[in-house]
This record gives C-alpha cells, structure tokens and sequence, in this order.
C-alpha cells in the first residue's frame, strides 16, 4: 500500500545517531564506499520498522553518516508498494504508485514529486551500490509518517507506538536555548536539542616535537554546545563539536606526532538542523587516549598515554613458538610479514622502551632464529621476529600483549622471494614442465597449477601466507596422484615457468608483463543490482550476455588477453571494478543497456577524460569512437554518439583507457526487441570487439 498521512516534522531526531547506545541492539560493523572512498562503520544496529512489523533489508542495513540517518530506498519502497526502476545513465531513480511517481536525482537536493519539485536538506546518495535515503526525504516524498525513537534507535514508518504521556508529546525544536517546549500534554517528554550556532573550531595546537608529551588541543572562538566522541576504527580518533562551524580550511599533516598521522576537519549539519564540526585523528594503529573538555566549553585537549613496553618474552609448546611483547596498553602497532629472510616487523611509535635488549633470549625455540629490536628515526621501537622459510606467523594485540605465533610449516624443499613474487621449488624430482596445467580462477582470487604426478614426498603439503601486493598465500595439496600449487590473489596475476637446473621458478607477474595487450570487460550491475528493465529484459541479464559473447569474440579474432570482472551473477563493487583495470588492463570496456521513455532509443558510448591524455597512447576518447562508429549500424539503432560522463565512478575513478557502452534502451520497445535475439547480439559483439581490436591495434598502450 502507498501510505497518505499528516508529515511529521521528525524534529524528535537526536543529533549524532551514531552516538546512542541501546543496550539491546546489535553492532553494526562494516565497510561503507561513498563518495569515492572506503569508510569503515562501527555503530549500534537502527532498527526499521514499517507499520508495526520490523523490516530488514537483505542487502543493505540503515546506517547513519556524519549524524543523518540513511535508509535503503528500494526495499523500504517496495515494501510500501511501490516499483522503483534505476535510470543509470541520468543517475536517477524512480518510485512508481497508483498515485504517485517520485524521482530522486542522487547526489542532488532537488526531487520531484508528480512533476512538482521538492527540496532535502540532505541528497540522496550511493552507498555500496546501494540508493540511500536520508529519513527527511522518504517522509516529504512520500507523504507517509515517519518518526524517530532515540532510546532505542528506531525508525517508525507509518504508526509508531506511544512513547510520551497520554495526552502527547514533544515535537518542537529549540533554536536558541538549551531545553526544549512540550506543546502536547503534560505527560510528555522534552526531546528538543539546542541548534544554535556560538562557535567556529579555529585552531588544532600540536605537540612541540615528536619526543614531547602527545597532547593535542582544539580551541573554539566562542563556546561548543557539546563534543561526541564516534567510534569510526581503532586507527581514528573522532570528535564531533556540536553547535560550532569549521573555521579550520586544510587538513593538518605536521602534526609532530609519531602516531597521529594527519588531522583532517569537515562541516556538517545533523538530522534536526544542529550545525557541528567533525575533527579527524588519523593514527597508525590502537591508541590509549583520554579527551577532556574544559569548563568554559571552548577547548578539548586530546592526550594519548605513553605506553611502555615493559618487557618481550619467547616461549616453545608442542609445534608452536610464541614472541610476546608486554605493554602497559595498546601500542599503535604495525605489523608486516617479510621474506628474504622470513620475519615480521613491529613498528610501536612513540613508546617508552627502556631497558629492552636489543636481543631477545631465544633459548629453546626451534623456528625462531632471532628476535632483535632496536628505534627508527629516534621515536618509533621496532621489534623483528625472524624465523625459518617454512613457518606460519601471525599476530594479534589486546590486553596489552602484542603476541606473534609461529608455527612449523608442513611444507619442505622450497623458498618463496618476495620481492619477485617467485615460488622456488628445489629441483629434488625432475617435473615436465610442459605437462603443467594451468587453471586461472582470477574471478574466485586464485590461479592453481597442476603437477604431473604425486610430489608430496617432496614438497609437503600445507599453507604459507607470503602477504606481497599480489599474493597473499600459496597452498601446496595432492589429490588424485597429481601435486596442486594454488596462489591465492590479492591482484590478478600471470604465471611463468622457469627450469633453471637446479630448481623450478614459478614466478607471479602482472598479466602486462605477460602480454602485448590486456583487455578488461566489464559486464555492469549484477547480483542484488539488476539495473534497469523493460519490455521482458533486465539489464544485468543481458550485460552479462553481451560481455561473454565480446569476450569470445576477442579471443577468436585477436591476441588480446581478455579478463571479465564478472561471468556470472554476481556484483563486484564498482571501486573494484576500477581498480582492476588500473592494475591490470590496457583498455576497460563497460558494457551497459540504457532506460528513459518509450519514445528514446539508440546507442551511444561514455567516456571521460584523464589527466595522462595526451601523452601519445590510446585515449578513452579514442577507444568510444572506435566503438561507435560501429555499433549502431551493427544493430541498425539510432547514433546518439559519443558523449563525455565524468561523473560516473567507473570512467573517473579509471587510470587506464576506460568507456562505457550504452548499448540501447530497454524502455524501447523496438530496441528491446532487438538485443533479445542472437543474430542481434552476435552482431553486436562482433561490432563492439572489431572497434576494440581497431583502437588497440591502432594506438600506443604503453
């Protein structure tokens, strides 16, 4: 049902909705991508509730940014009974009933509804892929109530439960002072929040040197309503200064600071109008810390404590080793694994060490081969636990204890370099090389090899984590009488074989290193984003369809090397999908179906242009002409030509060669009809892959 109400004003909406605590909630813990960059998401669950009955959503949960509450706007639509349908080239998206249709603009504050325009104060936005809606906006849109219960962090849409007196409660807002008016009965409760505005957050004094006490001061002209700490990561300290401006216009990175890395400020306004300032500690690592506010409300001080380590212990049990460095608290470490020879390096900034030797006893550990310390630049300890090849260490910090265990590999007669990424297995039984089989599983992380034979008498079986920029482990395992090498990816990769004489290199190279030409299909949306639909075909469907047939195509026809960022239903994040064709590819071909009214149609393709343009080699304005030129006449489709989209994530977010087709509209009834058969869609992708073999045959790649 589509829900028709009084609006609420939702004044009732407590500034900071990360800040409540509930004490029966869950925690809500995850990686959110916005606005161009990760974000990690630590806060107590907001639960929804539409007409009494909780909803939650299968692929996206309610989250709260910079103090606005973001809801889901597909399922909580469609829940209402409503068809929402993603227009992907305008960046818009639709809300269909009987009586209404609304169009959220995302990134934008404008919508309209029924052709009438309304304006948020907060614009719509994509989160993970997802549309979300701050809560002002589903309730002006839609004409349905929607109010907020703080205790127990709840959004109500529709009826909400009585939660003041018998008479009424408190919807008004306090602009001035600090206590609000009950204008319902006299058993109501006072919610409202002072919004006005006394202070700017003006200055962000440093510690002296990197060797002085660690004490950081932000000062406020005038006076702050109030500063929250929000938990964001351990590696952030965040403060948000309610009631003050941001007067501070560039970040901090002298910070004279072994931990704190930079200081960064930003200007926000919460979910009932409160203006605050949100100051950002970005740190290496955990941190003990204390922040005190003064009397006066016009300063907080941000001291960390430092931390000694008061002593690095070893100890042997059964086939395990253990390095443990004691502290008085959490250290800000980090830590990372090494080859050549094998250790793991702690760094602890800013600790007190005294007293530690810079040997630490080992006697009677086996795989350990030593544990030194020593301090880098004067203000960070560093500890290096160096063991044999063919161990496991991993570590862990809490209560105190930085512990590093080692285990025995069950692994033999091989070394792994890792500053060539080259597995080295010593040449104890001759192995054909060229009966080798390879399998690239690129899209599940992993490439696996195939030995001829049984080598397990040889080489062991078991795991080894290398954690390089490309691999993160190999496994070596034996099934049915032949010996599995499988490399765990952390970036596609290509593998050479070499027979040196004495040992066998298997070395992981980026696939340019491998081959003349890289090619990166991407087939758009998927999974629980089936983008745009009409006339009996999903966008997602028939984005997959066409990259497979481009695919083969390619490959028959040219000696590109061809990757898919996806060749099923699934829906890797578009971060991801950029990223890829940074690290890997020549050209990056997104390939996407179009939506708008009935009457448009025809084919075109995006691009965007890049700072390295001009340097000689093929230009993303290059490859979409390529592509064009052909296309429409492939398909017999209107040419709506070649047109520049920098907004879009995938061509801006791209450093190599990247475009994106529209291949035609969905909505089209004529258009639909076409790329529904196979005689169209071979055309197609003939047409797409002679403009791709056409730019890169044509143009420089390197």
């Amino acid at each position: 049902m589509w829900y028709k109400g009084k609006r609420l004003l939702l004044t009732t909406l407590a500034a900071g909705l990360l800040y409540t605590t509930t004490a029966f909630a869950a925690n809500v813990q995850m990686d959110l991508f916005y606005n161009g960059a990760h974000h990690a998401y630590n806060a107590k669950e907001i639960a929804i509730v539409i007409d009494g009955e909780k909803y939650t959503d299968p692929n996206m949960p309610a989250v709260s940014i910079d103090g606005r509450t973001m809801l889901p706007m597909r399922g909580i639509c469609e829940e209402l009974g409503c068809t929402v349908t993603w227009n992907e080239a305008a960046k818009q998206v639709y809300a269909v009933s009987d009586t209404h249709t609304v169009v959220f603009q995302i990134d934008s504050k404008t919508g309209y509804k029924n052709g009438e325009t309304f304006t948020m104060d907060v614009a719509p936005m994509i989160v993970n892929d997802r549309t979300m809606l701050p809560v002002r906006a589903l309730a002006t849109a839609l004409d349905i109530d929607v109010t907020w219960d703080d205790p127990n962090r709840t959004v109500y849409i529709g009826e909400a439960p009585s939660t003041g007196g018998s008479t009424g409660s408190n919807t008004g807002t306090n602009t001035g002072g600090n206590t609000g008016t009950n204008t319902g009965g006299s058993t109501g409760s006072n919610t409202g929040t002072s919004t006005a505005t006394t202070g700017k957050v003006s200055k962000v004094t440093v510690p002296a040197s990197k060797t002085a006490a660690q004490n950081f001061v932000i000062t406020t002209t005038g006076t702050f309503n109030r500063c929250e700490e929000v938990y964001v990561s351990d590696n952030k300290v965040v403060l948000d200064f309610y009631g003050a401006t941001n007067g501070l216009s560039t970040n901090i990175s002298a910070t004279n600071s072994p931990f704190v890395t930079a200081i960064r400020t930003a200007q926000h306004t919460a979910d009932n109008g409160e203006t605050y300032t949100r100051v950002v500690f970005d740190l290496t690592g955990k941190m003990e810390y204390k922040v005190t506010p003064n009397a006066a409300k016009n300063q907080v001080t941000l001291a960390f404590e430092q931390v000694e380590i008061k002593s690095i212990t070893s100890s042997h049990s059964g086939n395990t080793e253990t390095v443990t460095i004691n502290a008085s608290g959490a250290t800000g470490a980090t830590v990372t694994t090494m080859q050549d020879p094998y250790r793991t390096v702690i760094d602890m900034p800013g600790v007190k060490a005294d007293g530690i030797d810079e040997i630490i006893n080992t006697d009677g550990l086996e795989y350990v081969s030593e544990v030194r310390t020593g301090w880098m630049n004067g203000t960070t300890f560093r500890v290096v636990v160096e063991a044999s090849d063919l161990t496991q260490m991993t570590w862990k910090e809490e209560n105190g204890k930085l512990t590093v265990t080692i285990q025995k590999s069950t692994l033999e007669n091989l070394s792994y370099n890792d500053s060539t990424n080259t597995l080295i297995l010593k040449k104890v039984k001759n192995i054909n090389t060229g009966s080798i089989k390879h399998k690239d599983a690129y899209l599940d992380g992993y490439y696996e090899l195939t030995l001829p034979g049984d080598y397990s008498d040889v080489y062991g079986y078991g795991t080894l984590n290398v954690n390089t920029s490309q691999i993160k482990s190999f496994t070596i395992s034996t099934t049915g009488g032949n010996t599995v090498i499988r490399f765990n990816q952390n970036i596609i990769s290509a593998y050479t074989i070499k027979d040196t004489g004495s040992a066998y290199e298997i070395t992981a190279k980026n696939p340019q290193q491998v081959y003349d030409k890289v090619l990166l299909l991407d087939a758009g949306h998927g999974g629980n984003d089936p983008g745009t639909s009409g006339n009996g075909l999903t966008e997602k469907t028939m984005n997959l369809t066409m990259a497979l047939k481009v695919k083969s195509y390619v490959e028959n026809n040219s000696n590109i090397k061809v990757y898919l960022t996806r060749d099923d239903d699934s829906r890797p994040a578009n971060a991801d999908r950029a990223k890829a064709a940074n690290q890997i590819a020549d050209l990056m071909v997104s390939i996407h179906m179009n939506a708008g009214a009935a009457s448009a149609s025809g084919t075109e393709t995006l691009y965007a242009a890049h700072s390295n343009d001009g340097n000689g080699t093929l230009t993303s304005l290059q490859a979409a002409q390529a592509v064009q030129s052909r296309l429409p006449g492939a398909l017999s489709t209107t040419n709506r030509g070649v047109k520049s989209r920098p907004d879009l994530l995938i061509l801006n977010s791209t450093t190599v060669p990247a475009i994106l087709i529209e291949t035609c509209f969905l909505s089209n009834p004529g258009d639909a009809l076409k790329i529904s058969q196979a005689t169209y869609q071979d055309a197609a992708a003939k047409a797409i892959g002679d403009g791709i073999v056409y730019a890169m045959n044509k143009y420089k790649l390197r």
